[in-house]
């Protein structure tokens, strides 16, 4: 690199250890591109939650025992696996799980309303799903016995190694389900290389480097919480999930200092609620780029966000 382009990199990322992201990583498979992470900052903090943090080592080797355990009931075959659990460091390790077992996931949060996750369920007619103790009983409510259910919490006894089964870049990744017009909920699929694509240009695009830390505001229900998940854990970087449902937009702020946030992504609803909160004495010397997505952005946004950002 010259010094030239090393100045440019410094100026879009203040660290100035950005790796841009190869055109050629996209003809892998996200769990391969994992690994190559895992591998290469093991003792990293991967995942924080309030109750939980887990270092890309630690993630790696949760999700290699949830794959385990998919591959010793169903074997690699291309199908659906539901995930059922709320906003937390364990649905990032089943998603990677699934992933690693050669299935595409259909995340499910529990906070929807029971009619709609029976109906996705009917729709993807998948009779295996992923969830935890809490929610196996809400699991059974509504999908009776003719699920097959695996309880992540159960899994400690499992290899822990990569399982290396081969998944290709055409492999589905996801099916994320959203409302069409006409309220009944619709599945749009992803692979992996498309998924790989976006993250390059995600990437490059903000300068997302292993120093970052971003957040999970979004549930990992829609396609603006997968792109937060991956966006981190495909480029070294720290992922905070937080349920705003749970914890309320009041402390915020002070989550975000403390933690040292350095990417900000939400809708610009959700971005209102929370500066709304504000003084206008905060500081948030981490912060380096607040991003807005899914929804229409006013100029009064923008007067927030200049009015209470660098």
């Amino acid at each position: 690199m010259t010094s030239d382009s090393s100045a440019r990199c410094r100026c879009f990322h203040p660290s100035g250890s950005f790796v841009e992201f190869k055109k050629e990583a996209i003809e892998q498979s996200i769990p391969e591109r994992f690994e190559q992470i895992a591998h290469e900052y093991p003792a990293r903090l991967a995942v924080k939650t309030k109750h939980q943090a887990l270092t890309y080592d630690e993630l790696n080797k949760a999700s290699n025992r949830i794959a385990q355990a998919i591959l010793d009931q169903r074997g690699p075959k291309q199908e659906p696996v539901a995930l059922l659990m709320e906003h937390s460091a364990t649905v990032i390790a089943g998603i990677l799980g699934a992933l690693k077992a050669s299935k595409f996931y259909v995340p499910l949060d529990p906070s929807l309303p029971r009619a709609r996750i029976k109906s996705i369920l009917e729709d993807l007619g998948s009779a295996y799903i992923l969830t935890n103790t809490k929610n196996r009983s809400l699991v059974k409510s509504l999908a009776g016995t003719a699920l097959q259910l695996v309880n992540i919490d159960e899994l400690d006894n499992l290899p822990d190694t990569n399982p290396s089964i081969g998944v290709r870049p055409d492999y589905l990744s996801w099916v994320i389900y959203t409302s069409d017009s006409t309220g009944k909920p619709k599945g749009v699929i992803q692979n992996h290389r498309n998924v790989l694509h976006f993250m390059m240009n995600y990437t490059n695009g903000l300068r997302i480097c292993s120093d970052d830390r971003l957040t999970l505001l979004y549930s990992f229900s829609v396609n603006g919480g997968a792109h937060d998940i991956f966006a981190a854990l495909l480029n070294g970087a720290a992922l905070y999930p937080l349920d705003l449902k749970e914890e309320g937009f009041t402390g915020l702020g002070n989550w975000l200092k403390e933690e040292e946030i350095t990417i900000y992504h939400s809708v610009p609803t959700v971005f209102r609620q929370f500066v709304e909160t504000l003084t206008g004495q905060e500081e948030f010397q981490d912060i380096r780029v607040v991003r807005l997505g899914g929804e229409p952005i006013y100029k009064r946004d923008v007067d927030a966000y200049k009015k209470h950002f660098s």
